[in-house]
């Protein structure tokens, strides 16, 4: 056996001695940049900056049978788990950015006139409609919003559900042109056909309403530096959900925003941060943000008029604004569902249904952002 080793280390000598001294260094490259990623991997279960659970690794045998999706569920797991993956990550969007000069990273890309886009939470394929909900998953959504619902006619209260488009949805003439859609339709339209056909539960998702609100003026619906919808935009949503409500209260009014006072603030101005988008790319105090419509007091001292109506919000970050509207309609509670990362990877109604029933609410308005929209498949589980 050792002499067959010498033997055969003898020859890869032999082979080395042969090789230029350009071609070993090439090679050893290769091999180094083949090594090193598989050196160390990452265990960490939660991607922070992506804000996604990690692929974990597969099993190759599951109830006694080999798992024929292993070999894609490993590639997963490695392309998640590699060393320096996000250090390469970064590296290549760098190099795209300055090829294509625009600013861009893992989280967010520069579009068109200075619009910035969130890219994170597969936000690009959502946008492309890459990723559709199978016929499986679609009943399973249906489902899972039938229990609600029927939990809430338990309790007595109106379900209300509403999706809010992304960004990139009302504003894609300012996406990046190299990125297209690869589908026509998105799935939350496919899911929202679905509905409409299989079920009595309307799925709110005002893209038509947003359309038909931009062609009025230049005012924009989402902020230029941040992912969030203005008042302006989120406006648009509150009066289809009033429209929906209507059907159960009839004497609900929606306030007219005419009839309110207004004023003009940058986003930095409103908020006291540059938004979102400047702060992925790192762009503090180099990035000139417009001013925005803000929406205050009624005309006139005129009182606004409260309804003797309980609403509670279940929601992420969009239905801040949308509150702001209901609050001075209604009396308002609400949960934000992704205020820690392990609320947003474990969303479960069944985290929530004693904290809903304390606020005694009329009406449960359920919010998942058109990104977030797969949450909708676990809101219970089996």
């Amino acid at each position: 056996m050792r002499e067959k080793l010498q033997k055969i280390l003898g020859q890869i000598w032999e082979f080395i001695k042969k090789v230029s001294i350009p071609d070993a260094i090439f090679v050893a490259v290769i091999l180094i940049l083949f090594i090193l990623p598989n050196t160390k991997f990452d265990k960490k279960e939660y991607e922070f900056v992506e804000k996604r659970p990690l692929a974990t690794m597969p099993n190759l045998i599951i109830d006694g049978k080999i798992n024929k999706e292993f070999g894609k569920q490993f590639e997963n797991f490695y392309n998640d788990r590699f060393r320096k993956r996000n250090v390469c990550i970064d590296k290549n969007m760098a190099i795209k950015a300055f090829i294509n000069c625009r600013k861009e990273n893992a989280l967010e890309v520069e579009g068109v006139n200075n619009w910035l886009f969130y890219k994170g939470d597969n936000s690009v394929a959502n946008f492309q409609n890459k990723v559709l909900f199978s016929d499986v998953e679609l009943l399973k959504i249906k489902q899972n919003l039938d229990i609600l619902n029927a939990w809430c006619r338990k309790n007595n209260i109106k379900l209300i559900v509403i999706v809010p488009p992304d960004k990139n949805r009302i504003y894609g003439e300012y996406y990046p042109k190299h990125i297209k859609k690869v589908n026509p339709k998105s799935r939350v339209e496919l899911l929202r056909e679905y509905m409409s056909e299989n079920s009595n539960i309307e799925i709110i998702y005002p893209v038509e309403q947003m359309f038909e609100r931009k062609k009025l003026d230049n005012e924009p619906l989402y902020y230029y530096s941040d992912t969030h919808w203005t008042q302006t935009g989120s406006y648009v949503a509150y009066k289809e959900l009033l429209k929906r409500m209507k059907k159960h209260y009839s004497f609900i009014v929606p306030i007219d925003n005419a009839d309110l006072k207004t004023t003009r603030m940058t986003f930095k101005e409103r908020f006291n941060r540059e938004g979102d988008g400047v702060d992925n790319l790192k762009m503090g105090g180099r990035y000139n943000d417009h001013d925005y419509l803000v929406f205050q007091n009624p005309k006139n001292n005129k009182k606004e008029k409260k309804y003797n109506l309980r609403v509670t919000f279940l929601g992420d970050s969009f239905s801040g604004e949308l509150r702001g509207w209901f609050s001075r309609s209604f009396y308002v509670n609400s949960i934000t569902y992704n205020e820690t990362v392990e609320l947003a990877d474990n969303f479960s109604m069944a985290l929530w249904e004693d904290k809903i029933l304390s606020y005694k609410p009329d009406v449960l308005v359920v919010e998942f952002l058109e990104r977030y929209a797969y949450k909708l498949l676990d809101l219970y589980k089996d």
